[in-house]
């Protein structure tokens, strides 16, 4: 068989050595009233939000919305790992597990083919512990036990995952605030593409509705205002609502194109690129020009022989708060000049809430769901006749439509900003043979 590889055209030697083809071919959801790729697709084609209101757990008189996964019975996703051995893991934890479990189901593969040194596992988390922390230190004070060791330790979560399934591959965690699941993802890609390994689980992931959360950001002023129907809580890019949270797991399984049709895997898009870097301005504020984030994204398409005509949507960051929708509004004049009204500019937010470090991961998997089915899924909440950008946010109802490459791009705070490019897999496979 000869393997997938390319060769970069650009000019840099670094660039210019063979790298493997990545391939996506499965999703595990574990987010609001979904678990499977199924209703996943249905919530975002149908734009159907899954927010409800609750309490404010830091103010237990005033309603707030959210999206909450509600009767999680781990048992139910972790089927094979006897339940003595992952019992004493937090909430959060356990979503990252059934995650994957959801995720290699999704790709047909069975658990025991992750037990080898050729398997990786990638997880991007900005408050992976938060959940264990906030209960000890209220509940228990100073006073833990050894037993804790295994669930306290950040970043542990991706160990405990390793453990269980018999993984041997590399196993990182990736902790930059909202970009986390990028991160991890893009990260994934990187040992794909060297040839380090054939197969990764990349996933975000966080769990993290509780009290201090919304303390912070409450007294922050960045918590949406809705008080009459949760569902439109979150309205990006045009109205600016502010964030309305949620809680939840993506994975994506990744594999060289070659492992991937040895096996006869369904492959829905082709993960072809990663960017990310730093604003150096700032730890917590935006940068307001999108400058940055232009940058990254038109050194990705021209490193892989893209022109910003070829780009069928942008998944964004869409968190609705004013100073993140104005910057994502101008790095796409930036990128797109005079076509910038042309293409979609997305957010994943009013369905499932800003689910923190799981949010980008997210996105990245409506992204390859898109391209597999060649339809452009809609931002809802959006009044067009508001929006005085100029800017299309393929606002209320999808639409069918020939795409060949999407961008997903994701903010954090700490000035993080990362971008990834997706391509049809049947568009790259073209590609190859002309």
């Amino acid at each position: 068989m000869i393997p997938h590889v390319r060769r970069s055209a650009c000019a840099d030697p670094e660039r210019s050595i063979v790298r493997h083809e990545v391939v996506i071919t499965g999703v595990g959801p574990i987010l609001p009233n979904c678990d499977d790729r199924r209703t996943f697709w249905h919530h975002l084609r149908a734009g159907q939000s899954q927010l409800a209101f609750e309490q404010n757990p830091a103010d237990p008189r005033v309603a707030a919305p959210m999206g909450r996964i509600r009767d999680f019975e781990p048992n139910r996703y972790l089927h094979g790992i006897p339940e003595r051995l992952y019992e004493r893991y937090t909430r959060a934890q356990l979503i990252y597990l059934a995650s994957i479990m959801r995720a290699i189901d999704d790709a047909g593969i069975e658990p025991s083919e992750l037990r080898t040194d050729r398997v990786g596992l990638f997880d991007g988390t900005s408050r992976d512990n938060f959940d264990f922390w906030h209960t000890a230190l209220r509940e228990r004070g100073p006073a833990l036990k050894k037993r804790d060791l295994v669930v306290s330790i950040p970043g542990v979560s991706v160990g405990v995952a390793a453990s269980l399934l018999g993984v041997r591959g590399p196993t990182f965690t990736y902790s930059c605030t909202c970009t986390s699941g990028a991160v991890a993802i893009g990260h994934a890609l990187r040992e794909l593409e060297a040839g380090e390994i054939d197969m990764a689980c990349a996933t975000g992931h966080d769990a993290a509705l509780l009290p201090p959360i919304y303390e912070m950001y409450g007294d922050a002023d960045l918590l949406s205002g809705e008080r009459t129907d949760a569902r439109q809580a979150v309205r990006p890019f045009v109205e600016h609502s502010k964030n309305a949270f949620g809680e939840g797991a993506v994975s994506l399984i990744l594999e060289r194109r070659e492992h991937a049709e040895a096996r006869g895997a369904n492959i829905l898009a082709v993960l072809s690129g990663f960017r990310t870097g730093n604003n150096g301005e700032h730890p917590t504020s935006i940068d307001p020009g999108g400058r940055r984030p232009a940058e990254l994204i038109s050194t990705l398409l021209r490193r892989h022989g893209l022109v910003p005509e070829e780009i069928g949507f942008v998944i964004g960051h869409g968190n609705g708060v004013e100073a993140s929708d104005r910057s994502e509004l101008s790095y796409m004049r930036l990128v797109f000049g005079e076509h910038a009204g042309e293409v979609p500019l997305l957010s994943t937010k009013p369905i499932y809430g800003h689910t923190f470090g799981a949010s980008s991961a997210l996105s990245v998997a409506a992204a390859a769901l898109m391209l597999d089915r060649q339809f452009v899924a809609p931002t809802v909440n959006i009044h067009h006749e508001r929006s005085t950008s100029g800017l299309f946010h393929q606002h209320g109802r999808g639409q069918s439509r020939r795409l060949g490459a999407g961008l997903v791009v994701a903010y954090g705070m700490g000035g993080q900003n990362s971008v990834l490019l997706l391509e049809r897999a049947r568009e790259a496979a073209e590609s190859r043979a002309a």
